[in-house]
């Protein structure tokens, strides 16, 4: 899980970048209206794709660590230390939830700026809409190395728990020595 998160976190940020610009491609060619109608079409596409692709990662995140915390905390009861991995899991949950929670917030607070900042230029949102994209990219550029390392964490933790399963519990299933 932890490498198709990295691959996905590189290509968001790609994506924020290029919106940011192709927004400052759109300012600098408002004399071309033609050229800049162009570009904000492309910009406006991209914003709604970039708000859809930060939701899935951060929503796949978090239901990750549901899942394989539900998973843990079943295969300790069988390992008898429930306590233990259950403390891990809830460590695992509070370094990420409040991250994948609030990235896909601001970033899709930031497209739906920019659409008013469209819809009402007489609204002057348009700074507010680069200033909340900005925060946006920031708070994904930090969430992105916790989530990474606490999804490798996680993976770590299966594996472990795997192995002792395999080892304490059920070693005749998985080709050991028979009781």
């Amino acid at each position: 899980m932890h490498r198709i998160f990295a691959g996905l976190a590189a290509w968001t940020t790609a994506v924020f970048l290029a919106e940011f610009a192709l927004g400052i491609a759109v300012a600098a060619t408002s004399d071309d209206k033609a050229l800049a109608q162009k570009l904000f079409t492309w910009h406006m596409l991209g914003g709604v794709f970039l708000g859809t692709l930060v939701c899935v990662l951060h929503i796949m995140t978090l239901f990750h660590f549901i899942g394989s915390g539900k998973e843990l905390k079943e295969a300790g009861e069988v390992l008898g230390d429930t306590h233990e991995l259950a403390a891990k899991v809830r460590l695992f949950k509070r370094r990420t939830s409040a991250l994948a929670t609030f990235a896909p917030l601001l970033t899709g607070a930031a497209v739906i700026l920019g659409g008013m900042a469209h819809m009402k230029p007489q609204l002057g949102l348009g700074w507010v809409h680069w200033a909340v994209g900005i925060a946006a990219l920031l708070m994904n550029l930090y969430a992105f190395p916790i989530e990474y390392r606490t999804l490798k964490a996680n993976l770590d933790l299966i594996q472990e728990v795997d192995r002792r399963l395999r080892r304490d519990v059920a070693p005749a299933l998985f080709g050991g020595p028979r009781p």
